[in-house]
């Protein structure tokens, strides 16, 4: 019996991606040196049209369904909206460590954002409660998995925590304006 030698393929992962993805920051901030080289309009747009009342989502290029379960008239096609909210923070937490990491040179091999939130939707059955109005405890745990020092990743983490932009928008008060056309 001959036995043939087997040849291990390296995989790039995600401590090579964060290479790159620095470069890439370093570089884009060089060709765009001011604050308003940056600004950007941004949008969704959901529409609900058909007897199923599933919300369906465009962003760009991407689209998803959003839907609530059978106690709210939906059909569990899609998320519902609180999850939704908890889906943007987590994405939102976990690019912002990764951009973190890479302008830092701290090498990641995982990271993960769990997002949880409660909910009352009590109100829309007009069911008295004393819960908020809105998701509220809403909690992210962060696990990195790397070779940098313990004391690294809490630095890393702490910065991510003061910085990203959906934890900020969620802790502080912004205005949004409804129009009718």
């Amino acid at each position: 019996m001959t036995h043939t030698p087997t040849t291990t393929t390296h995989r790039p992962g995600l401590a090579e991606h964060l290479r790159d993805k620095g470069a890439a920051m370093r570089e884009a901030a060089a060709r765009r040196p001011t604050g308003a080289d940056w600004d950007e309009e941004i949008g969704a747009v959901c529409v609900a049209d058909d007897a199923t009342g599933v919300r369906k989502v465009r962003i760009g290029d991407w689209s998803f369904l959003g839907d609530g379960g059978p106690d709210i008239g939906g059909f569990g096609l899609g998320p519902s909206s609180p999850e939704l909210l908890c889906a943007v923070i987590s994405t939102c937490l976990t690019h912002t460590v990764l951009c973190l990491a890479a302008l830092s040179d701290v090498p990641l091999d995982r990271a993960e954002v769990r997002v949880s939130a409660r909910n009352n939707d009590a109100r829309f059955f007009g069911v008295p409660t004393d819960a908020p109005a809105v998701p509220y405890d809403l909690t992210a745990v962060v696990e990195l998995r790397s070779t940098a020092a313990p004391e690294t990743l809490a630095q890393l983490l702490a910065e991510a925590d003061a910085t990203c932009p959906m934890l900020r928008m969620v802790r502080s008060q912004h205005s949004l304006t409804v129009k009718h056309i």
